[in-house]
């Protein structure tokens, strides 16, 4: 189902954060629908994440005023290549977990998955971690002192050949034509793909997305926000913005429900072959 619906008809061009500030500096108050965006910081630590599940929680929070008070939310979707999600930190962003979708795909099916997810049409808000959170996993006995088997130390090096693989992240110089692919998948409609990208790694050009945001972390309550590109070209300079959040009629809510969550929106995702669809939230370092 496609999110052009008559009754979404004359919708706002953007989507608002529930982040006054981030609303504040950006160009329409929020992030543009109907195209992908591009959340750039270095390495992840620039609160992306806390971002994309502002973004996340917005829209569910309008498809709910929009339906009435017993209408459900909206379908919002998680790529966690790294599996680095932690659910009591996405439920304290007020998401609701039952109708938030994570699946764990392997990085050399990341973009054929994300193209996949997007063009199902069945999510108002997808994101793409390109990256994940470094330093978030860890392997048996590391820098403990932890006396392990010799199966479970090989167990570990397979995993650190496997996660210093995967840290690197995507190649950001072969997403050009999975950028444009995610584009046409959304475009039109009230959907937004988030990318969650390395504001440090090299790339030959960048990428063609509707807005790129570039975040950094100036100290506990403050971002530096700049929109780096604009399609109408509406490019602002790095502006220190409080995480003063808006508040939400609903409360946090608990994990119980991603389980049915991840069940109920895989059939309506479609099949994503040699991906992993899962409500196992690892806890972050």
């Amino acid at each position: 189902m496609r999110h052009t619906l008559p009754e979404l008809e004359g919708r706002a061009k953007a989507l608002p954060l529930g982040l006054v500030g981030i609303n504040e500096v950006l160009p329409e108050g929020g992030i543009p629908r109907g195209g992908v965006v591009e959340i750039a910081s270095p390495r992840g630590l620039g609160r992306a994440t806390s971002i994309a599940l502002s973004a996340c929680a917005s829209a569910q929070a309008e498809a709910r005023l929009r339906g009435g008070a017993t209408s459900d939310g909206a379908w919002c979707a998680w790529i966690d290549v790294m599996s680095t999600l932690y659910a009591p930190a996405v439920a304290a962003a007020g998401v609701d977990l039952g109708r938030l979708l994570v699946v764990r795909p392997p990085l050399e099916s990341l973009a054929r998955v994300a193209v996949r997810m997007a063009s199902s049409g069945s999510f108002s808000v997808l994101v793409v971690d390109t990256l994940g959170v470094p330093g978030a996993r860890s392997v048996v006995g590391r820098s403990r002192g932890v006396p392990v088997s010799r199966g479970s130390r090989q167990q570990a090096t397979r995993a650190d050949r496997e996660r210093g693989s995967a840290e690197e992240g995507a190649d950001l110089g072969r997403w050009l034509n999975v950028v444009r692919k995610l584009s046409l998948a959304v475009e039109g409609s009230d959907a937004t793909v988030l990318l969650l990208t390395d504001r440090l790694a090299a790339r030959p050009m960048p990428l063609p997305v509707s807005m790129r945001i570039e975040v950094d972390r100036l100290d506990e309550g403050r971002l530096s926000v700049r929109v780096a590109k604009d399609r109408q070209g509406r490019v602002t300079a790095p502006a220190a913005v409080p995480l003063r959040p808006v508040a939400s009629a609903g409360g946090p809510l608990t994990s119980a429900g991603v389980v049915m969550g991840s069940a109920a929106a895989g059939a309506s995702a479609g099949s994503t072959a040699g991906s992993s669809v899962t409500a196992a939230w690892p806890r972050s370092a």
